[in-house]
């Protein structure tokens, strides 16, 4: 890779990264919020469950709020797939930047010779 291309690859990967960080902060608050309204209607859902058994109260609770769970369950799985990609190009960075360092001590190496390095 020329200095140009390395240069534009960390650019690249800067403005990944950064748009994953913005991704896992938005799906942070989405989690957040689904995950408030599926715990508010649980709660109103067992007020409202008729007498009867307490399976049947969980069975009516889980029908009742099912749709919400769903959306909970998604909004975790998309943070989930938010925090992978930071991590990814994080990992994608440091790989970069090892690969530069190699470069370095090689650069190196043909300027210096052998045990010349500093």
């Amino acid at each position: 890779m020329t200095p140009e291309q390395v240069a534009d690859e960390m650019s690249r990967l800067s403005r990944l990264l950064d748009g994953g960080l913005a991704m896992l902060r938005e799906q942070a608050v989405t989690l957040a919020d689904a995950e408030a309204n599926y715990r508010k209607a649980k709660a109103k859902a067992w007020l409202e469950a008729p007498d009867g058994t307490a399976a049947a109260k969980a069975a009516h609770v889980d029908a009742v709020t099912a749709d919400l769970r769903r959306e909970r369950d998604i909004a975790d799985g998309m943070r989930l797939a938010a925090l992978e990609a930071v991590r990814s190009r994080r990992t994608q960075v440091s790989a970069l930047q090892s690969l530069l360092a190699a470069h370095r001590a090689e650069a190196e190496f043909a300027r210096t010779g052998p045990g010349m390095a500093a």
